[in-house]
C-alpha cells in the first residue's frame, strides 16, 4: 500500500465527482502524463481506494417517489443473527444501505419504493416479517436538502 500524494488525491477527489473523465481529461486536470496518470489510477484500483464504478440514476424518472429510513430493534444483537438479518436484507433491491448503530437501536435502513402503499406492502411483508425484528420505527423522507456520493478529501 502506498501512501497518497497530492496527486492521488486530487485523482480521487475527480473521480468521485465524475468517473467518466477519460484519462486524457483526467491527466490534464492533475498536471501528469497520461501514462503517469493512468499507472496512479490502476494503483488506486489494486489499492482499494478506487472499489467501484457506478452510475447515479435519476430516481424520480425510474418512478422511485418513496425514500424512507427504517430504524430497527433486533431481539438477539449476536454475531449469528446479525448475519441472518444482512443476508435476508441483501435480497431485497429496496433496501440500498443497511447499517448497524450504536444506541437504544440496533440497524438503520433506506428504503425506496415507487409509492406509500409498495413501501406499505414491502415494510410489513418483508422487513417486520425478518427473524429477530423487536420492532421498528419509519421515517419517511420528503425533501431532499443535499445528497452526494462524494466524501472530503
Amino acid at each position: 500500500m502506498h501512501a497518497l500524494d497530492k496527486f492521488d488525491l486530487k485523482i480521487l477527489q475527480l473521480l468521485q465527482h465524475d468517473a467518466t473523465l477519460s484519462n486524457a481529461q483526467l491527466s490534464e486536470q492533475v498536471s501528469l502524463s497520461p501514462s503517469q496518470c493512468h499507472r496512479r489510477v490502476k494503483r488506486l484500483e489494486q489499492d482499494g481506494y478506487i472499489h467501484h464504478y457506478v452510475a447515479l440514476l435519476n430516481h424520480k424518472k425510474l418512478g422511485i417517489n418513496i425514500h424512507a429510513l427504517v430504524i430497527i430493534k433486533v431481539h438477539n444483537v449476536s454475531r449469528e443473527e446479525k448475519e441472518r438479518f444482512r443476508l435476508h436484507v441483501e435480497q431485497y433491491p429496496e433496501v440500498t444501505e443497511c447499517w448497524a448503530i450504536a444506541g437504544d437501536k440496533d440497524v438503520v435502513l433506506r428504503i425506496v419504493t415507487s409509492s406509500l402503499e409498495v413501501y406499505s406492502n414491502f415494510l410489513s411483508e418483508r422487513v417486520l416479517s425478518i427473524p429477530n425484528v423487536a420492532s421498528a420505527e419509519s421515517y419517511l423522507l420528503l425533501d431532499n436538502m443535499k445528497y452526494t456520493t462524494e466524501v472530503p478529501i
